[in-house]
């Protein structure tokens, strides 16, 4: 069984954000996940974690896009009833979260530390991140929720490799740790 790695795949903005002010993601639209792989980096994938906000925001798109993955949600209120299956809501340390999960047996795939940025920022800031995926998408929005908080400034990714998509996206892998 390899080792279970805690990754952050995310789209920012030219100018780092990953989302409008108000939480919107419209300006992603234009731009078609399959072209990044986004089904190969899924499979991938075993859990997912994700903040509340997020969560919420996913859901009122309709569909559930992640299948049947587990999926914790950082939350301290209980789920609503339409939560998809697999889905439980976690309200304590993520150190132990993250210990549990690299220690679990069951070898399902990697964590994607989904977001949003708050969340990131916290996986980040406790040196949680083996790997972080950031999709440069060429829009500048002048404002917004920053990918970065003032607390990841210890950070010390190191290149893995960079991709130019025809759409004019930026693919740049990082390794944390």
């Amino acid at each position: 069984m390899g080792k279970k790695l805690f990754r952050i795949y995310v789209a920012v903005s030219l100018d780092s954000y990953v989302a409008r002010s108000g939480g919107a993601v419209d300006w992603l639209d234009d731009y078609d996940p399959a072209e990044f792989n986004f089904e190969a980096f899924l499979d991938q994938i075993g859990t997912l974690i994700i903040g509340r906000r997020t969560f919420d925001q996913v859901m009122s798109y309709g569909a559930w896009p992640y299948g049947d993955r587990r999926t914790i949600v950082l939350t301290s209120h209980p789920l609503d009833n339409d939560a998809p299956e697999n889905t439980v809501a976690f309200g304590g340390s993520l150190m132990d979260l993250a210990d549990a999960l690299r220690n679990e047996r069951l070898d399902n795939g990697d964590v994607w530390v989904v977001g949003g940025a708050s969340v990131i920022n916290q996986f980040l800031f406790a040196n949680l991140v083996d790997k972080l995926e950031l999709f440069v998408i060429p829009v500048v929005l002048g404002e917004g929720i920053a990918l970065f908080g003032k607390d990841t400034s210890h950070l010390n990714p190191v290149p893995v490799s960079t991709h130019i998509y025809k759409s004019g996206v930026v693919r740049m892998e990082y390794k944390l740790k």
